[in-house]
């Protein structure tokens, strides 16, 4: 008996009790209330039986994951396929939209110009490869009311001439090529030039308007407009806008760089004016 008085474990017994007495008087003198021995117990094991509860919830979920797999792929690949139809309806959607907001700038063209005879828009069908002035195929021809020279223009600005025709085909040289000059203005001042493409400036996407006087007091972002002189395009359609003035190389007279109201390098849609008020001049003209 005295040997177990003075073991160990008696001594860890008899600290265990003393700490059991003094919480229990401590609560007694403190709050008027006991904690019971089971309350200390709930109190030890409580945290084992969370993370118990946490490990049970783990594997159950993983057994669900596992029994119903099959199930969970399908319903996910048809989540999938539903997302990625949206995606295509509303790309679609999107597409629909901004085909109808340029048909409905080009029916703008036409109420303000009514003495243009205009196609209906067509697609441009590709760039011809290696071209620096961007000339430009589209899916409509001769039989579509198209001719040689017929000016091609976008919602914007013109665009060019057509210059190879067949049934249902054609190409478009543009505004770039130093092959085209067109008749041009300043919309403010009504200052003359002649519009035509250069090497150096297209490969900024720019042409230039050249004959100008020296003293000229041309600005920049002007508006550049067709003057219908000759026959060959029609009057007052915005060609572009002035982004430089200089002196020629031969010192006597000035020109911009015009920078065209369209971008002639992604371009999607145009239209075939076909008839216009002075066309018969260059009728004229061609004889």
């Amino acid at each position: 008996m005295m040997n177990f008085l003075k073991s160990k474990k008696c001594k860890i017994m008899l600290w265990l009790l003393a700490l059991l007495i003094g919480v229990m008087l401590y609560a007694v003198f403190m709050g008027g209330y006991t904690i019971s021995a089971a309350g200390m117990l709930e109190a030890a094991v409580s945290p084992f039986r969370r993370a118990s509860n946490a490990i049970s919830e783990r594997v159950e979920y993983g057994l669900d994951l596992f029994r119903n797999a099959e199930n969970y792929y399908e319903e996910n690949r048809a989540l999938r396929q539903e997302i990625n139809s949206l995606h295509t309806q509303l790309a679609d959607y999107e597409s629909a939209k901004e085909e109808l907001n340029r048909l409905q700038a080009f029916i703008g063209i036409k109420e303000k110009h009514t003495d243009y005879s205009m196609t209906a828009p067509f697609d441009v069908t590709g760039y011809v490869t290696n071209d620096p002035y961007h000339a430009f195929m589209i899916n409509g021809g001769s039989d579509n009311g198209i001719s040689l020279y017929d000016p091609v223009v976008s919602d914007l600005g013109l665009v060019g001439v057509i210059t190879e025709l067949g049934t249902d085909t054609a190409t478009v040289t543009t505004i770039l090529s130093p092959e085209l000059s067109v008749a041009a203005c300043v919309s403010s001042s009504r200052e003359k030039g002649i519009l035509t493409g250069s090497v150096s400036l297209a490969m900024d996407g720019m042409c230039k308007l050249e004959y100008l006087e020296k003293e000229t007091n041309l600005k920049k972002d002007r508006i550049i407009l067709t003057t219908g002189e000759n026959g060959f395009f029609p009057g007052g359609y915005v060609i572009g806008y002035v982004k430089d003035v200089a002196l020629d190389d031969t010192g006597l007279t000035a020109y911009a760089a015009v920078e065209p109201a369209s971008d002639l390098t992604h371009l999607s849609m145009v239209v075939v004016i076909t008839d216009f008020s002075g066309k018969a001049e260059r009728t004229n003209a061609d004889s």
